[in-house]
């Protein structure tokens, strides 16, 4: 059987890419949005998708990731070409020993095949690669078939085949947990629970990522860092509506007025995307000046203040409080009675 599937082994690179440039919309699709951040922030999502790991691992030591293991044990199965997007090496705290992680994450729907068949596949083909047996986390970030298991079983002739792997469901996830002060990728998954709640309601998605974006403001992360979460924040979020995306951009730029120019533009650049698909650049350029123009003028202020008042007549009319309103926008309570 295992020289069966290794005939199926995928061709399909997947090296390294941490020093893709993310920022450019061209290489920043889904697949790379998610081994990006999963690889960056590593640590911070074992902590989240399995906690007695986390505790068990000697963090002192970088994980290495094996990209080339990785691409030997790639299947084409049933539903299309499929892959784990990280297998990592890690060492265990008063250990000499590694332990092999894998880790697949599913983005899928209900098609591409069957999850609980191909992680046993990947288990099989890495045991055989490597000589150890490896601990499979899959993230299901879409709904699955309702019927499908959460482990891989089978029994014939009085021979029977068990295998559990972790399900990491992101819409179980703890809010609690997803926003603690230090994981970074904690904002990501919880930008994505809101972007499957909102489904298509951009009003919902809007006020969502206006509470994503004030809490990724507060995060005392380094530039690079809060770059790369805004942009999958936003490419999660994906707010289309021309009104409510140029809203956002101003108030970015209203989070990071204090920063230096090309800081500024860094940020707000990540919305840049959502433009171009549209054929929008002039409703992003107008909206990213108005929040950068270092000559502000009394007009602009007058401008900015009628977009807060905008934002702040659309959440009273979904139902938020006076005092959630206040909090969101840079209105006085006063203001906001009025």
């Amino acid at each position: 059987m295992a020289q069966t599937e290794a005939e199926q082994v995928s061709a399909r690179t997947h090296g390294n890419d941490e020093n893709k440039d993310l920022q450019s919309p061209g290489n920043f699709d889904y697949d790379n949005l998610w081994k990006t951040v999963l690889e960056r922030y590593f640590w911070d999502a074992l902590k989240i998708f399995l906690p007695s790991l986390y505790e068990a691992a000697d963090r002192s030591r970088k994980p290495k990731f094996l990209s080339q293991e990785l691409n030997k044990v790639t299947f084409d199965l049933k539903g299309g070409a499929n892959r784990a997007d990280l297998l990592v090496e890690i060492k265990l705290k008063n250990s000499r020993k590694n332990k092999l992680i894998l880790c697949h994450l599913e983005s899928q729907g209900k098609g591409g095949g069957n999850l609980p068949v191909r992680m046993y596949r990947y288990k099989e083909a890495i045991h055989l690669l490597r000589g150890k047996e490896p601990i499979g986390i899959v993230l299901i970030t879409a709904p699955r078939p309702k019927k499908e298991k959460d482990h891989y079983s089978v029994e014939q002739f009085g021979v029977a085949v068990f295998y559990k792997y972790v399900n990491v469901i992101v819409m179980d996830l703890d809010d609690e947990v997803l926003l603690e002060e230090g994981n970074q990728i904690g904002l990501v998954l919880y930008a994505l629970k809101c972007a499957i709640k909102s489904g298509n309601d951009e009003g919902l998605k809007f006020r969502h990522m206006r509470e994503i974006s004030n809490l990724w403001a507060r995060r005392g992360w380094d530039a690079e860092d809060k770059r790369i979460i805004l942009q999958a924040v936003e490419y999660l979020m994906r707010i289309e509506n021309q009104d409510y995306a140029k809203q956002i951009v101003a108030h970015i730029a209203s989070l990071v007025e204090s920063l230096k120019e090309e800081e500024k533009n860094m940020y707000t650049s990540v919305f840049e995307r959502v433009y171009k698909e549209e054929g929008r650049m002039e409703g992003f350029n107008e909206g990213r000046n108005e929040g950068f123009n270092e000559g502000r003028t009394e007009g602009f202020n007058e401008g900015r203040n009628e977009g807060q008042v905008l934002v702040a007549r659309n959440m009273l009319n979904d139902g938020f409080p006076v005092g959630k309103v206040v909090q969101y926008t840079t209105l006085s309570r006063e203001e906001v009675e009025k």
